[in-house]
C-alpha cells in the first residue's frame, strides 16, 4: 500500500529534490553545445580574398582529439586544408554524467521503496543502514565528479581558445596560415558553469541528506537508549 507521508519527511522530501537536480546536472551538460572559429588563409590562393573560416563545434563527449575537419580554403588552386584538435575532456564529462543517471536512478528506486514499503523500511535494521552508507559513498562521487568536471570545463575552454594552439594546428601545413581574427569566436561555456553549480549543489544534498537518514539506523538508535533508560531511572 502505498504511503505519501514519507514524501513529506525530509528523507522523502530530499528524494525529490535529488532526482530533479540529478537530471538537470547531467542534462546540462549533454545538451550543452557551443563552437569555435578561427581564419585560414593560403597565400598561394588567386581567388579574391584568400581567407576562410574554419568552425569547429564542441559537443558532448568533448573528445575534440576525434575529430579531423577538413575544409576547402581555396578553389583556385584548390587546397584542402586538415585541422586536428588535441582537447579530449570525454572522460571527466561521461563521469559527471554517469553519476547524475546513476543518482537519478537511486533516488527512484529509494522513493518507490519509502512509500511502497514504508512499515518495512522502519522495523528493519539494515535497510536503513545501506541508505545511509550509500548515501555517503554517492556524496563522495558528487564531489570526485564535480571536482573532475570542473578541471575538464578549463581544459576545453583553453582547448577551445584558438589563440592559444592555433600556430601548432596549422603548423603542419606550410601553405596555410591562421590567425584568431577580432570578429571570430571562441565559445561560450555558461551553461557547463551552471552544470558545476548543479554538480556541487548534488553534492550539497546528498551529503545533508545523511542525517535525517543517520537517525534511522540503529546505531541512532542505540545511542539515544541510555539517556532514555537513564531517564527512567530517575521517574522511578
Amino acid at each position: 500500500m502505498l504511503n505519501f507521508d514519507a514524501v513529506k519527511e525530509p528523507r522523502g522530501f530530499m528524494k525529490v529534490l535529488q532526482f530533479f537536480f540529478a537530471i538537470l546536472a547531467f542534462a546540462t551538460t549533454t545538451s550543452f553545445s557551443t563552437h569555435f572559429t578561427f581564419h585560414a588563409t593560403v597565400s598561394a590562393c588567386n581567388a579574391t580574398g584568400g581567407r576562410d573560416v574554419v568552425r569547429q563545434d564542441v559537443v558532448y563527449p568533448f573528445a575534440l582529439d576525434h575529430v579531423f575537419l577538413k575544409q576547402q580554403v581555396c578553389n583556385q588552386p584548390a587546397v584542402q586544408a586538415s585541422f586536428h584538435f588535441q582537447t579530449d575532456v570525454s572522460s571527466d564529462a561521461k563521469f559527471f554524467v554517469a553519476i547524475g543517471v546513476v543518482c537519478m536512478l537511486y533516488s527512484m528506486a529509494a522513493l518507490a521503496g519509502y512509500t511502497l514499503f514504508s512499515e518495512r523500511y522502519a522495523e528493519s535494521r539494515f535497510l536503513p543502514s545501506a541508505d545511509f552508507v550509500v548515501h555517503g559513498v554517492l556524496a563522495v562521487l558528487w564531489l570526485a565528479a564535480s571536482s573532475a568536471w570542473a578541471d575538464g570545463t578549463g581544459t576545453l575552454k583553453a582547448g577551445c581558445n584558438p589563440e592559444l594552439w592555433l600556430n601548432q594546428v596549422c603548423a603542419t601545413n606550410q601553405q596555410i596560415s591562421c590567425e584568431f581574427a577580432p570578429d571570430d569566436f571562441n565559445g561560450s561555456f555558461a551553461k557547463l558553469h551552471i552544470s558545476l553549480l548543479i554538480g556541487f549543489l548534488n553534492m550539497f544534498l546528498w551529503a545533508s541528506n545523511m542525517w535525517f537518514l543517520y537517525k534511522e539506523t540503529p546505531w541512532f538508535k542505540t545511542a539515544q537508549a541510555p539517556d532514555s533508560d537513564t531517564g527512567n531511572i530517575g521517574n522511578i
